[in-house]
């Protein structure tokens, strides 16, 4: 197993490493940042515009802090020395920056603390004898950079590890840089219906029965629509964010792009959902079709010849532009008008092979409705038909391998009029009519879905008698209406199924495996309202948004859920087979004796009962006898806005905890516990730990005692706030991001009981 060098015998700092890779930008990069700092100018250099960032090597750590302050980086110091640690930690509180700029000690286990693929940035350059490079592959995301000290580590190692794009970087080639490449077998969901052609099915086969949550952020209000592409997630109208740590990229209001403050806001029904590829996101802002960049944000390009679209398409570098009375083709890279068709409300427009396909008329104005397919190169009619008595009930319409199927869908509680009609997409002809009741409860969709040259379809439900027919999954012959496999699946509510190559996704959240047909069912949450679809499966991942559903309590907010550990189930382990690692430090206070329940208020809401009361006097007038600034105020900047959405924090200060002598309160975003003098409010310690502290320690016989949501305990003497033991509680050391922050899945409240 390779090794990286220990950077002492590089001479080199990780801080340093960053300066030394300014000189190796590659040619024709973008530019950086207008006001970005010379750490985020040289980051960008290198691809990464937000996301987490892990420098392993506390030595120097002025880069870290000065990247972390651009607000779009989550950065992570590592070291194996515990007072390295103990020194950084000292000199980023002092910054500020704390929370958005943290530091911690390595594992002893060797690894990296982190969930799989979730580091958009790993720079290795201190004593790295314990990080390996399988370890470096494991923990980068897709597209993810590793910048290492190329002295003990060459291009051909790397490479052999699978890095792609290995080069040298800084003066003289000191250092190397390499991609970890996007997988095999990875897909993205660039359109509200995956793909141009609308066929709502991934060719992901990563995507599995949810296990663990990868990530997640708190919300507002509901949420409806988003697309991926890249690794990148845009949501509604629009806030981007990392598709595999969910940290907040940027935001640009569609509505209001010139608005100071970013307000989240769904798209009306009416407006175009954004689109994304090469990228890019295309987007409708203030009816008219732009580009932004995907890693920024920035305004890349305005389509003038576009006019004012209701619906956008991305197919192969030509933007597909619906507007109400044309469907027009443009070069999505030089913004020109490729073709135009004329056409009266068109609709339902797909794309793919070469044909661009829609339905135009109005039945109401006394216009014929028509089904046409057009030449994508040329804009010419390839065929029409309006003799298709269905067509003006059309709903959706879903092009797969030269067929095109037509969806008929009530949209209402009703399991009737909802059928499919299939056409080929050659010359118009007949394939397939096709009646059933789809699988849901409201707002029933006759849903199309191809993989694998079959038709997917999810059935049953309320019929025309009320009667509740089973809820199942059936593989029919596009062609012939054959059915060739049955499988059983959940009842689909107000939002439409989706598939994967391998799965189906139905009912409040059940998962059916295509091959076998077991049924897996999750109640951790469900998908949001909406009529393309409420999961987004992408990315190896599960993504749902937030939803006002109150069927039962749920994971709220955004989320990413993710498959079993490739290590395999926590749950499947003995109790004997699990490290719960302790260590201690400094000797416990005298033993002292228990608070006094009449004068103290030793934990959160003063006793295990969480009260909220307590029988010893109050004065009858407040006076303020004195204040401290602890400095909570809260960060700016993209990732800081998701700290302002924990439901799990209630501010930047916690309540306080009282016995005796001392005041104790936690700075949750900050990481730290401080002691204050009770009479006099001066600070008597400061103690940093190595996550969010979310609620009041609880102080107990001389002891001041809370978890962290890094998943450890701490013990401190509350005279002085020395350590004196710390308790991992967490089964192992594979943290993710929650609300902004490194969490761990298996998070200690900070507010412990004692008995």
């Amino acid at each position: 197993m390779k090794r990286f060098a220990d950077s002492r015998h590089l001479g080199v700092s990780a801080t340093a490493a960053i300066a030394i890779v300014a000189a190796s930008a590659a040619a024709g990069a973008a530019e950086p940042t207008p006001g970005a700092s010379p750490a985020e100018a040289i980051v960008e250099s290198l691809g990464v515009h937000g996301g987490l960032c892990v420098q392993v090597g506390a030595g120097k750590v002025g880069g870290a802090a000065e990247l972390a302050a651009a607000g779009r980086y989550l950065v992570h110091v590592l070291d194996d020395d515990e007072q390295a640690v103990e020194r950084a930690r000292g000199q980023l509180r002092a910054t500020g920056l704390y929370g958005l700029v943290s530091a911690d000690r390595l594992p002893r286990s060797g690894g990296l603390p982190y969930t799989e693929n979730l580091v958009n940035l790993l720079l290795i350059a201190a004593d790295s004898a314990q990080v390996s490079l399988e370890e470096a592959m494991r923990v980068l995301c897709p597209n993810g950079i590793l910048v290492v000290g190329g002295k003990r580590a060459t291009a051909g190692e790397l490479e052999s590890f699978g890095f792609a794009a290995v080069r040298p970087v800084g003066e003289g080639g000191e250092w190397l840089a390499g991609q970890k490449p996007w997988p095999d077998g990875m897909d993205e969901w660039t359109h509200p219906r995956h793909s141009a052609a609308g066929n709502a099915a991934s060719r992901d086969r990563l995507v599995a029965p949810p296990r663990r949550v990868r990530w997640v952020a708190g919300a507002e209000a509901e949420v409806r629509g988003m697309v991926t592409a890249a690794g990148r997630n845009f949501y509604a109208g629009v806030l981007a964010r990392d598709g595999f740590n969910g940290l907040r990229l940027w935001q640009h209001d569609l509505a209001s792009p010139s608005g100071e403050r970013f307000t989240m806001r769904n798209l009306g029904a009416n407006s175009a959902a954004p689109t994304a590829g090469g990228g890019r996101l295309f987007a409708v802002e203030q009816q008219k079709l732009v580009a932004l960049d995907g890693a920024t944000g920035k305004p890349l390009a305005e389509y003038p010849d576009a006019g004012s679209p209701r619906d956008v398409l991305f197919d192969q570098g030509i933007l597909i532009a619906v507007t109400s009375d044309s469907v027009r083709a443009l070069y999505a890279d030089s913004c020109q008008l490729k073709w135009s068709f004329p056409a009266s409300d068109p609709r339902y427009v797909v794309a793919g092979d070469g044909v661009v396909a829609l339905v135009q008329g109005q039945s109401r104005r006394n216009e014929t409705v028509e089904a046409v397919v057009l030449d994508r190169e040329s804009g010419r009619v390839r065929w029409r038909r309006s003799d298709l008595a269905w067509l003006a009930k059309a709903t959706r319409t879903v092009y797969y391998r030269g067929l095109l199927a037509f969806e008929v869908s009530s949209l209402s509680d009703e399991g009737p009029e909802n059928a499919l009609h299939i056409l080929s997409a050659a010359d118009g002809k007949l394939q397939l009519d096709y009646p059933f009741l789809p699988g849901m409860n409201h707002r029933r969709q006759a849903r199309a879905m191809f993989a694998d040259d079959r038709l997917w379809l999810l059935h049953g439900g309320k019929d025309a008698d009320k009667q509740r027919l089973p809820i199942q999954v059936s593989a029919i012959d596009a062609r012939s209406g054959q059915v060739l496999v049955t499988h059983p699946a959940g009842l689909a509510h107000c939002f439409p199924p989706v598939m994967t190559c391998r799965y189906m996704l139905s009912g409040e959240f059940d998962l059916t495996d295509l091959a076998t047909g077991q049924v897996d069912a999750h109640r951790i949450t469900k998908a949001a309202c909406g009529l393309d679809g409420g999961w987004v499966p992408a990315n190896g991942l599960i993504y749902v948004t937030p939803k006002h559903c109150v069927c039962w309590p749920m994971l709220r907010g955004y989320a990413a859920l993710a498959p079993e550990r490739p290590a395999g189930a926590i749950a499947d382990l003995k109790p004997s087979e699990i490290e719960f690692p302790l260590e201690t430090a400094a000797a416990p206070a005298a033993d002292r004796p228990p608070e006094n329940a009449d004068l103290d208020w030793p934990m959160y809401r003063h006793d295990p009962w969480r009260s909220g009361s307590t029988r010893g006097p109050a004065p009858e007038t407040l006076e303020t006898l004195w204040s401290v600034d602890l400095g909570g105020q809260q960060a700016a900047g993209m990732i800081a806005e998701d700290w302002r959405e924990n439901g799990f924090v209630k501010g930047p200060i916690t309540s306080p905890v009282i016995a005796g002598e001392r005041v104790v309160v936690a700075r949750p975003d900050a990481h730290q516990v401080v002691g204050l003098d009770t009479r006099t409010g001066k600070i008597a310690w400061q103690f940093t730990a190595s996550g969010r502290v979310d609620t009041s320690p609880t102080l107990h016989k001389g002891l001041c005692l809370f978890g962290a949501r890094s998943g450890w305990v701490y013990c401190l003497r509350v005279d002085d706030g020395r350590l004196v033991w710390r308790l991992r509680a967490a089964p192992v050391e594979e943290q993710i991001i929650a609300y902004g922050q490194l969490e761990s899945p298996w998070p200690v409240p900070g507010s412990v009981l004692v008995s």
